[in-house]
């Protein structure tokens, strides 16, 4: 009976796996559905219907989000996947024309840590590689096919493989060569190149007929027209960055002989293309890019980066939808509207408030952002924020979002400025930039810094995480971080949850951190403001003992740490010209029966 019995609550157990397996296994299914659905909406608006339904970095981040789903998941990737196919349909009035070598997209990003990634990825297998940096034109990428230095046919991008056949439509475009001349290529070459539209057009356009949203849309609606008075009266201009001999790329050697055996053939080419060696060159590039786009004839929306040797570029190849020996970094708008939701509170280790604004959700540069923390109290007041005021968000450095300004308030007479700790409803210090809390057994405090002191990189003591300390605050077991070291199973046992062998486990780990702490960790775990990780096994590099630490106000001891900056030196000495701090440190020692490090 007890046999049958095991072997029913086995069958039982594997059943309710089984079903929770079954059941997150489809949750993910649905997820990563959404997301193609969602991918293959907005994308055959874009290409087949010149219509944006959402910005591009918002596009970029769902689909960046799908190709990590499923890397993550292989058994749901599928063939049918916007990962896997171009989502492109060719305009069925139009003739389509095969590609002979596939005419790719470049991957776009918009975080400069990808482009390292992909530079040092490169520079590792093929060290002495160079770089070749290029403006992106807002435009639509197109082929064209000559034969006898007479033009024979040109194709759009398409699908990759196959592309709409404009050679009528591109024939009236004026800076496209009908002819070239040059008996070294009498044969078949191809140019491939950027359709795009300038600025001062595309604004006349806009402002007469109101049908696009930006020039790539325009010059694709244009070129895949069949009114060639449209084509003509919309003056679209050409610049080529790709030249292929014979169907057959290696037969130049750079990018840079490329642009230069274009531009004799008669060819526009871009002007501000260069040759980077290094990151910072390509940063050094972007940056400047970015500062005299104004200044330029047409739109361009980011800079490519393609690895210079031709020979290189095809022995890396191309994956389903990109090339893999180029990858483009887009600019993107670094403001955005939304309204705040609410205003909340957190407190950090030292005691300083700083402020959230929990906005409607934006995105800005492929990022999503749902809060924003205000670390300058005179600015917060400045500005006078309240909740479902309209703002302007931006993205300081292109990383930490920041308010720029309240476009429209909502009430003008209250005013987010306070006096009083929000959790302990003390007083404050605001003669700083942040407030502070001057209450030393504010609950909230407290919390922070008994955390500070279990983590990691402080005693780091297991089976302690947040949860657990704030349900031994709860109920009164630990009111500081003596108490944690003075922790007995006895008191443990009597809460809710905590048995016996949990309660053991955590005064085991509590022993073995007391026993194996370094002065390093020990320093970090104080809790001390502006002093870090690195800072603490700096301090500790250069002091070497307690004795020297705690004596860090004598002169010896400040000259062999001058390489911290002034405000870590400055509260190093406020902290311990504290005779509270100096005690605190005296009892941990006695606690832990180390008198030397």
């Amino acid at each position: 009976m007890f046999i049958l019995l095991l072997i029913y609550n086995i069958y039982k157990i594997k059943f309710i796996i089984n079903k929770i397996i079954f059941m997150n296994n489809k949750k993910i299914k649905n997820k990563i559905n959404n997301l193609r659905n969602k991918i293959i909406k907005y994308s055959n608006s874009y290409y087949n219907k010149n219509n944006n339904l959402i910005k591009n970095q918002k596009y970029d981040y769902y689909f960046q989000k799908l190709i990590n789903l499923e890397k993550k998941y292989p058994n749901f990737k599928n063939q049918y996947s916007p990962t896997q196919i171009i989502n492109y349909k060719l305009n069925k009035n139009i003739k389509k024309s095969k590609h002979i070598i596939p005419m790719l997209s470049i991957k776009s990003i918009y975080i400069f840590d990808y482009i390292k990634k992909f530079f040092n990825k490169i520079k590792k297998k093929y060290n002495k590689t160079k770089f070749c940096c290029e403006l992106k034109i807002d435009g639509i990428a197109i082929s064209l096919i000559y034969k006898k230095n007479k033009l024979y046919k040109a194709i759009t991008r398409g699908n990759s493989i196959y592309g709409e056949n404009i050679t009528n439509n591109i024939k009236i475009i004026s800076s496209i060569p009908k002819k070239i001349y040059n008996k070294k290529y009498n044969n078949k070459i191809e140019i491939r190149g950027e359709l795009f539209i300038k600025k001062k057009n595309f604004i006349k356009i806009i402002k007469r007929e109101k049908l696009f949203s930006n020039s790539r849309n325009l010059t694709s609606g244009t070129i895949r027209s069949l009114n060639k008075n449209l084509i003509k009266k919309r003056k679209l201009s050409f610049i080529a960055y790709d030249l292929i001999i014979n169907n057959n790329r290696k037969k130049i050697k750079n990018n840079i002989k490329c642009l230069k055996k274009l531009k004799k053939l008669g060819f526009n080419i871009e002007k501000h293309t260069k040759i980077c060696n290094s990151i910072k060159k390509i940063k050094n590039f972007y940056n400047k890019i970015y500062k005299i786009r104004k200044y330029l004839k047409f739109n361009i929306d980011g800079i490519v980066i393609k690895i210079n040797n031709r020979k290189l570029q095809e022995k890396i190849k191309y994956n389903n939808n990109y090339i893999k020996w180029a990858i483009a970094i887009k600019f993107f708008s670094k403001t955005k509207k939304t309204i705040i939701n609410d205003i909340k509170f957190k407190i950090g280790k030292s005691g300083v408030i700083t402020p959230i604004v929990i906005i409607k959700p934006i995105y800005i540069g492929g990022t999503k952002i749902k809060k924003i923390n205000l670390y300058n109290l005179k600015y917060l007041i400045k500005l006078n924020i309240q909740i479902k005021d309209k703002i302007l968000v931006e993205r300081k450095g292109d990383v930490i979002p920041k308010i720029n300004k309240v476009i429209k308030r909502y009430n003008k007479n209250n005013n987010l400025y306070i006096n009083k700790c929000p959790f302990c409803n003390n007083n404050i210090n605001l003669n700083i930039n942040l407030p502070k809390c001057l209450n030393i057994n504010c609950s909230e405090q407290i919390n922070k810094k008994i955390n500070n002191f279990v983590s990691k990189n402080g005693f780091n003591i297991k089976y302690l995480g947040k949860k657990t300390i704030k349900t031994l605050i709860k109920n009164k077991i630990i009111n500081n971080i003596f108490d944690i070291l003075k922790l007995k199973v006895n008191s443990l046992i009597k809460i809710k949850n905590f048995k016996y062998k949990r309660s053991k486990k955590l005064i085991e780990s509590i022993k073995y951190s007391i026993k194996n702490i370094k002065l390093n960790n020990f320093i970090y775990s104080l809790s001390i403001p502006n002093i870090g990780l690195s800072s603490s096994n700096y301090i500790y590099n250069k002091l070497k003992y307690i004795n020297n630490f705690i004596n860090i106000n004598n002169k010896i001891n400040i000259k062999k740490i001058n390489k911290l900056n002034n405000n870590k030196i400055q509260s190093l000495k406020n902290f311990l010209q504290n005779k509270q701090n100096i005690n605190i440190i005296k009892k941990l020692l006695l606690i832990i029966n180390k008198k030397i490090f």
